[in-house]
């Protein structure tokens, strides 16, 4: 018994001795598969290491290109007093130097994504070591990446081809080996500035400078603690953390980057506590292709910069690049001016809009059914659905079922439910509008508003040819006083039928038929009859020759119906020869673009010195024109703008509607400014069928004067309705000295009895209801009436 327990006692001693080599032999194997694995990954770590630093996954940038690094820059668009208008880019950045950024920036970038900055070469590998450790091994994410910000500097320069998981090992050891290289080439304050003028701010925004910009409004060295914070915290994931769309998320990520700032003790606690219970409040910028100021006038604008650059290059063997190349453009638009423009016609027009709308609400589109069919044939959707071989019913059916559109509304965004068919006939039925401004003195455009939305309407009424109605009925005027007709000669209003013009046979809007006008009388109130009694005593091609010399570039065709503006001009040329009113009757190239530069001050183009033309018209007429322009404005169809806007001082101009109220005008003056307005439905072929409800003296005028009202109202911008028109020397005052209109003439006897009877030559003589009495009839004529 005693023997068998030795045994098992002695087979115990042996299991157990095995069982310890066992594990011990375990154990050491562990160790030396431990030990190989190690020397396997630091091994084939190196071995990547030195692919990568090779260039077998891709050239790696030396030393030398790293130091001749340049990102795309947008070029930016100056007003005339150097506030950025717009931008050109295919991203949106903007550089600044370390100076123009605030501190607080700074501050909060250092303490939130790179404590260390200051003291590593590239690579923090203390906090590399955090990654490895807590990160990968605990998983552990709420510890923080370990990339610096000179490596992020290396994936903003050298953006990733590659994202797949199993390449991120290549992409992190190619950022390290290009930091590294950063370091040795640039100071930490270069890279910082190089950082935060490349970073991505999410909305295709790159670079704190467009960042603050887009979110605050103001330049980068103006963020405030708490913007600052805003921004930095949006690196996280800009998407995610956009203070536009994500306020809340955004004002959390903020008051994150706070307590890194108390953390580090770049803020006192206090400080972190009130600046993370404010609000978060933006002002909201969208400078971008379609928004922001002036996008007709910038539209515009690049078409002519790219000619001008496109022949800099070919000449100069250069290679400037107007989306890349941080180009300044400098204009010669006042800012003031042009977002009282706009204003001005957003509050108008969607007035207007809504008297259309009311107008409108209860016809039927079936009378517009031929045009809205073509409509629908010159539509993208008719053609995108012709192109997959959809038959013309299937279209139609199309067409015709009602669908979730964008479809554009004042004041309104949501998308509707309606028709294809239907949305096409609403579009006819929207009231558009353009205004621009000139400076008399020199020709510099001023403000541009080419359209009520560049977004869903780009094309440019500034630009846009439209009949123009009596507005072109100065230039008549104007040559009938260069012929010597009087301005005081009463001419009958009767409706008249030209046979020599085909029986041609001009009506007024009016419909009124009675009485005489002198020439200012029928100019202040728009009289057809009187104007084409004017033509008909002028001649077609002597006007055409002066409109022509006052600046009207449209070709004018030789019919006398041009008398009434039949013929097509725009908006901006118009305008621009209103001004020849203001100068002695010469005419003034409008000038828009000052200078473009490049980003280091080189100047690419300088505009020449307006050139004067030869007078289209000598001063005394100009001057005859521009008093008979004040009339309308004081007793005539632009009367609102002194009783309704309060417009004081001197002011001149003229309006203008053509047939159907398809088009209105207002075309008019200060003695510092020229401003033209036009309004009307775009397309003529509907108002042919629907007559539109408004006309030049309630769309185009109210539209003039509520942009003047604010002109007015304004400290900087109220020196362009201050001063006065020259005064009409006695001479010239005398021309005019006669009443606007008359019931009837004087009986020819008493002129006979007091004066005896004139003789004329055969060339002189006129019906006698049209000859001017002379002065001392106008005398006479005061006296009774």
């Amino acid at each position: 018994m005693i023997k068998v327990f030795q045994n098992k006692k002695k087979q115990k001693n042996r299991t157990s001795t095995a069982g310890a080599k066992a594990r011990k032999k375990t154990l050491k194997q562990i160790i030396k598969i431990s030990f190989w694995g190690f020397v396997t990954i630091i091994t084939l770590n190196l071995l990547l290491l030195l692919t990568v630093w090779a260039g077998l996954f891709g050239k790696l940038p030396t030393s030398h290109e790293l130091a001749a690094v340049e990102n795309q820059l947008s070029s930016e668009i100056y007003a005339e007093n150097g506030e950025l208008l717009g931008k050109y880019f295919i991203y949106d950045r903007s550089h600044a130097n370390l100076i123009q950024i605030s501190e607080n920036v700074i501050n909060s970038l250092i303490a939130t994504e790179d404590v260390r900055f200051f003291n590593h070469n590239g690579i923090d590998y203390q906090s590399l070591a955090r990654v490895v450790f807590k990160t990968i091994l605990l998983g552990d994410e709420s510890s923080g990446g370990g990339s610096t910000l000179t490596q992020q500097l290396a994936k903003n320069l050298f953006v990733r081809k590659n994202n797949s998981i199993w390449y991120m090992p290549v992409n992190k050891l190619k950022e390290m080996i290009i930091a590294r290289r950063l370091e040795k080439v640039y100071s930490k304050n270069e890279i910082l500035t190089l950082y935060l003028n490349t970073v991505p701010f999410g909305e295709n925004v790159f670079g704190i400078s467009a960042a603050s910009l887009r979110y605050f409004n103001k330049n980068p060295l103006d963020l405030t603690i708490e913007e600052a914070a805003v921004l930095i915290g949006m690196l996280k994931a800009t998407t995610y953390y956009n203070p536009r769309l994500q306020t809340e998320r955004a004002t959390t990520r903020r008051n994150v980057v706070i307590a890194q700032l108390k953390r580090y003790e770049y803020i006192t606690p206090e400080e972190s506590d009130s600046l993370s219970e404010l609000p978060l409040i933006l002002n909201y910028n969208p400078i971008t292709h379609n928004q922001g100021p002036a996008p007709y006038f910038r539209e515009t604008l690049r078409k002519l910069i790219s000619q001008i650059i496109t022949n800099y290059n070919t000449e100069n063997q250069t290679d400037y690049n107007l989306y890349t190349d941080g180009l300044k453009i400098y204009t010669t638009i006042n800012y003031d001016l042009q977002l009282m423009a706009e204003s001005a016609m957003k509050v108008q027009i969607s007035r207007q809009q809504k008297i259309l709308d009311n107008y409108y609400k209860n016809i039927s589109r079936q009378a517009a059914m031929p045009l809205i069919r073509t409509l629908m044939k010159e539509s993208d959707r008719y053609k995108s659905l012709a192109a997959i071989n959809m038959s013309q019913n299937e279209i139609t059916e199309n067409f015709n079922t009602p669908q979730i559109l964008e479809v554009y509304q004042w004041n309104k965004t949501d998308p509707v439910e309606i028709t294809p068919l239907d949305s096409i006939f609403m579009m006819q039925k929207l009231l558009h509008a353009g205004l621009v401004s000139i400076d008399p003195i020199n020709g510099y455009v001023r403000a541009w508003v080419g359209g009520i939305d560049f977004r869903y309407f780009q094309y440019d009424h500034v630009l846009a040819g439209r009949q123009a109605g009596s507005t072109f009925k100065p230039f008549l005027y104007s040559t009938a006083l260069q012929m010597g007709i009087d301005p005081c000669e009463y001419v009958s209003n009767e409706q008249r039928v030209y046979e020599e013009y085909e029986n041609w046979s001009p009506a007024n809007s009016s419909r009124e038929y009675l009485g005489y006008y002198s020439m200012h009388g029928a100019l202040a109130n728009s009289v057809n009859t009187i104007s084409a009694h004017y033509i008909g005593l002028t001649g077609i091609l002597p006007v055409i020759e002066n409109a022509h010399k006052s600046g009207i570039k449209s070709y004018l065709p030789a019919v006398p119906s041009l008398a009434l503006g039949t013929a097509n001009v725009n908006l901006l040329e118009l305008t621009a020869a209103y001004a020849t009113y203001l100068n002695n009757g010469i005419y003034l190239e409008p000038q828009w673009l000052l200078q473009i530069e490049d980003k280091d001050g080189k100047i690419l183009y300088k505009a020449n010195p307006v050139k004067e033309r030869p007078a289209a018209f000598d001063a005394e007429i100009s001057m005859l024109i521009r008093r008979m322009m004040e009339m309308v404005v004081d007793s005539g169809t632009a009367g609102s703008l002194r009783y309704t806007y309060g417009l004081t001082g001197n002011l001149a101009g003229k309006t203008g509607t053509t047939q159907n109220n398809t088009d209105t005008w207002f075309i008019g003056f200060t003695p510092n400014l020229v401003t033209g307005v036009w309004t009307g439905l775009e397309n003529p072929a509907f108002t042919q069928i629907y007559k539109s409800p408004v006309n030049s003296s309630n769309s185009a005028v109210p539209f003039w004067g509520e942009y003047h009202r604010r002109i007015s109202r304004n400290t900087t911008t109220r020196k362009y309705l201050q001063g006065d028109f020259i005064p009409l020397p006695y001479s010239l005052a005398s021309k005019l000295d006669c009443t606007m209109y008359l019931d009837e003439l004087p009986d020819e006897n008493w002129w006979d009895i007091l004066f005896g009877p004139k003789k004329e030559t055969p060339e002189e003589k006129k019906p006698a209801d049209e000859k001017r009495r002379g002065s001392r009839l106008r005398k006479w004529l005061e006296n009774i009436f």
